[in-house]
């Protein structure tokens, strides 16, 4: 099996819904997944760094997409690990999206090495800025995740029982 990165993953699930997949502006909204039901173009799992960006990425190309989350708030690692001490060991800039120019200059980063608490109100503000909690259910721990190879498409179960469809799971659940 091959790796991608999420550019060439974004493409590929494009090129694959061709005539279902509609060009959105980088300002105009998909709406909210609470009316959705649980058919989905895109499950995502995880709502740290690499899920914010797929659930952007995704958003962008028009595909209807639900993040799972086990915490109570995005962040991924930044979320879950608040120990004392806790940063990043890669320039604050590097480690920050690229995807949006009025993001990158809005954002001011205090610190060349963030600490987590920093990290977390960025991701806090990534989410609230592009609108994405309405499309994450928190609290939501994945129990199974199973593919349907005559429907093509995947049958993700939550450990509460609810079921949801998509023709894409994405797990970006970190290292």
């Amino acid at each position: 099996m091959a790796v991608i990165g999420p550019t060439k993953f974004v493409s590929a699930i494009q090129n694959q819904l061709l005539g279902k997949t509609r060009k959105m502006s980088a300002t105009q909204e998909k709406p909210s997944n609470k009316s959705a039901g649980s058919n989905f173009d895109a499950i995502v799992v995880g709502a740290g760094f690499g899920g914010l960006a797929m659930l952007h990425r995704l958003r962008k190309q028009g595909l209807s997409v639900q993040v799972l989350e086990a915490g109570t708030g995005v962040g991924g690692t930044w979320y879950w690990n608040r120990y004392p001490g806790a940063r990043c060991d890669v320039e604050s800039m590097e480690y920050s999206y690229q995807f949006d120019e009025d993001l990158q200059q809005e954002w001011e980063w205090p610190e060349r090495y963030s600490p987590q608490p920093v990290i977390l109100k960025y991701l806090n503000h990534v989410a609230d800025r592009f609108d994405m909690r309405k499309d994450i259910q928190f609290n939501a721990r994945v129990k199974s995740a199973v593919f349907d190879e005559t429907t093509n498409r995947w049958t993700v179960t939550t450990e509460d029982g609810a079921a949801m469809t998509a023709t894409y799971c994405v797990m970006a659940t970190g290292c």
